[in-house]
């Protein structure tokens, strides 16, 4: 990647200083941009770009392995444990839809 970052032009080495900053920050990409007065999506955009020319990592995708521990539901009862230790216990008929929309809200996703 080193070698990628001597032929990049100034205003691409503007945004991937910009983009490691982010990240050393620790803060999410919106807290950053707001911050620092940058748009959120010129962060996105740039990353995204940087990515293809190979001068910056992708992520992997966010998903955790899910380990189904009872199958036989009767009651139509249903309980979520997730990686965090938060659990989400409903009952009835829910559709994936809904289903998605509380685990969203739960792990803080928007």
């Amino acid at each position: 990647m080193a070698g990628e970052e001597l032929r990049l032009s100034e205003r691409q080495r503007y945004w991937l200083e910009r983009i490691r900053e982010c990240e050393e920050s620790g803060q999410t990409t919106k807290a950053y941009a707001e911050m620092h007065f940058l748009s959120v999506s010129a962060l996105y955009t740039w990353r995204k770009r940087l990515v293809r020319q190979g001068v910056w990592p992708s992520r992997p995708a966010r998903f955790d392995r899910v380990q189904v521990t009872s199958i036989e539901r009767p009651s139509g009862e249903w309980r979520v444990c997730l990686p965090n230790g938060v659990q989400v216990e409903f009952s009835g008929l829910v559709d994936e839809a809904v289903l998605s929309t509380v685990l969203a809200a739960v792990m803080g996703i928007r």
